[in-house]
This record gives structure tokens, C-alpha cells and sequence, in this order.
């Protein structure tokens, strides 16, 4: 990438931050209709600077970062906009902030559209988002002016936020590998699930989960699901060899996906790889074992085409167990 440090529109000229500038940035970062949606409170001055310093950091950090958008005629510096990728974010995104004294009159969206350009012609490969809190109204208008469509809701810091794609960048790819279940975003993956059926089942034997260890070998196969470079769900299938006369089947296991990335279908998605990995080695059951407490897994499941059945293997019948089985050759 070759990001510019500076850009020029009609009325505006997008450049590095300076130490001066911190007063007007105060101006927006003070005011707790401006930062309702981002800080939830005004900052004090101290803040502000700190708050400034970190985007003049950013260009340090990522090669790009926010500009200060200084007004041509009058010099004043209205706000900020430019690239802005916090490392808890989802992807880059392009941020605004402008100061209440600036507002409606076009200065954010002519910013916003300048970076757009710049950003299609230096990092074509960038999939450009802007991420905002659900309840920010003006910030959703400004996005759909510049030409952003809403691509997902998702859960973020214990609210509801939306992602909205900048035209002329497509959708992270999904893609579905094999995933070592040692590797750290794999334990946490794990470590997530755990804690939620712990939650869902208190009962230590309603929770018939797989180790990790238990994903290593031969017979397990354990893919991951990716969304862009982040890790967002995992499955797995172990092949159980027939036994008393008794057909060989796979057993579905650690489906799980991250709350705030649920509702990209990709359970489903893990699934179908699953069952395909099955049909491709000549086994034509596929089973599995969820709970009551689960509505949405149970949903999925039966979509797919499990129905229920009794327990099979070594598993037992308890109360909130419920044992599916789907034919698949």
C-alpha cells in the first residue's frame, strides 16, 4: 500500500494531525452528543490529546490511519476521517468525526468520498467497512449517502452494532479448513464453547463435549470456519467403525460458532462439510448428540434433515440430551 499523507477536496484539505490540533478535535470530544454513540460520555482534555495522539499512532502503526480535515478558507480543523482499524474491530473500516458546530453541511460525506477514491486506487484489496453502534441514526445515513450497503448485525461490547460495506470492496471470504485444535484461536474457540454449555447444562454429565485432545486423532476431522484472517466457528466428525453387526457412522461434534457472528449461516456451512467428508470416505450415517436448552442448534439440525433417534454408542439417555441421526448415501 501507498497511502498519501495528505488529500484535497473542494472545501477540504485531509492531513496529518499536529499537536495544535487538539483543541478543535476538543471541541468534538467534549461535546456527549458527539461521542454518544463511540465513548458514551465527553472527554476531558486530557483525553482528547490522548485520543488524537492515537490516530496520529495509527499512521505509525498501520501505515494509514484517520486525517485531520482542515477547512480551505478558514483553516479551522472540523474533525477527523480517513482509515481506522483498532485491533478488536472486524475489519478496516473508514471512521468520521466532526465537530457539532460542522454538522449538515456536507463536510463528513465529502471527506468520506474522498478517502473512498483514494482507498479503491492504493489498497483495491482492503475490504473497506464502516462499523457502527445500531442506535447511531446520523452515522447509518451517512454510510448509505456515500454509497455503503448494511451487510450484517452483529454483537459488539454488549451491544448491537452494524457493519456497512463500501461500494467497490466484496464481502470477507469464508473458508473452511482443517484446524489444529492446539493452536491458540482454537482453544479460545473451545474455551468459549465449554463455557457456554456449562452455562446451558450445570450437570457435568449433560455435557458430553469433545477435549481437544480428542480432536487429534486419525479418525477426527476438525475443520475451522474463517471470515476474512478471523476465526469464527469449528466443527468436527470422528468416524465410528460399525460394531455388532451395526453400521459405521460419524459423529458431529464441537459445532460451534462466536455469538456475534452467528446469523452468516456458517453452522450450516461447517455441517455440509462435515457430512460431505463422510459421503466421500463411503459412510452414509452421520449422528450426533445436542441438548434441549439449544433452540437454534435444534433448528439447524432438523433443516438439515436429522431426525431424532435413541442413544447409540456408549452414550446414555438423561433429560436434556437429544440424540439425532441423519442418512446420507
Amino acid at each position: 500500500m501507498n497511502i498519501p499523507t495528505q488529500l484535497e477536496t473542494e472545501r477540504l484539505i485531509l492531513r496529518p494531525f499536529v499537536h495544535s490540533d487538539w483543541p478543535a478535535l476538543h471541541a468534538h470530544y467534549s461535546d456527549p452528543e458527539c461521542t454518544r454513540f463511540t465513548f458514551g460520555r465527553s472527554l476531558s482534555e486530557g483525553e482528547s490529546w490522548r485520543a488524537m495522539a492515537s490516530m496520529a499512532g495509527h499512521w505509525a502503526l498501520r501505515g494509514y490511519g484517520p486525517y485531520a480535515l482542515e477547512h480551505k478558507l478558514s483553516g479551522a480543523v472540523l474533525g477527523a476521517a480517513g482509515l481506522w482499524y483498532p485491533n478488536d474491530w472486524p475489519e478496516p473500516e473508514i471512521k468520521w468525526a466532526l465537530s457539532r458546530a460542522y454538522w449538515g453541511q456536507g463536510f463528513a460525506s465529502e471527506a468520506v468520498r474522498a478517502v473512498q477514491a483514494m482507498a479503491l486506487r492504493e489498497a483495491p484489496d482492503m475490504p473497506l467497512i464502516s462499523f457502527i453502534k445500531a442506535e447511531n441514526s446520523a452515522s447509518i445515513n451517512l454510510a448509505l449517502a456515500v454509497g455503503a450497503s448494511l451487510e450484517q448485525r452483529r454483537e459488539f461490547r454488549a451491544s448491537a452494532w452494524h457493519v456497512y460495506r463500501h461500494p467497490g470492496y466484496a464481502p470477507q471470504r469464508t473458508v473452511i479448513k482443517a484446524l489444529d485444535p492446539d493452536s491458540a484461536a482454537a482453544q479460545a474457540l473451545l474455551d468459549a464453547s465449554n463455557r457456554l454449555m456449562a452455562e446451558l447444562y450445570p450437570a457435568l454429565d449433560s455435557n458430553h463435549l469433545e477435549s481437544a485432545a480428542g480432536l487429534k486423532p486419525s479418525n477426527v476431522l476438525f475443520l475451522g470456519a474463517w471470515v476474512g484472517t478471523e476465526l469464527a466457528g469449528c466443527g468436527a466428525v470422528k468416524r465410528m467403525a460399525a460394531v455388532e453387526g451395526g453400521q459405521a457412522y460419524g459423529e458431529i461434534k464441537r459445532v460451534f460458532v462466536r455469538p456475534e457472528l452467528r446469523g452468516l449461516g456458517l453452522s450450516k456451512l461447517l455441517m455440509q462439510h462435515l457430512e460431505r467428508d463422510l459421503v466421500e470416505r463411503g459412510i452414509g450415517l452421520a449422528r450426533l448428540q445436542t441438548g434441549i436448552r439449544q433452540p437454534e442448534a435444534l433448528a439447524l439440525y432438523a433443516a438439515l434433515g436429522y431426525q431424532r433417534c435413541g442413544p447409540y454408542g456408549a452414550h446414555e439417555a438423561d433429560e436434556t440430551g437429544v440424540f439425532m441421526e441423519k442418512i446420507l448415501i
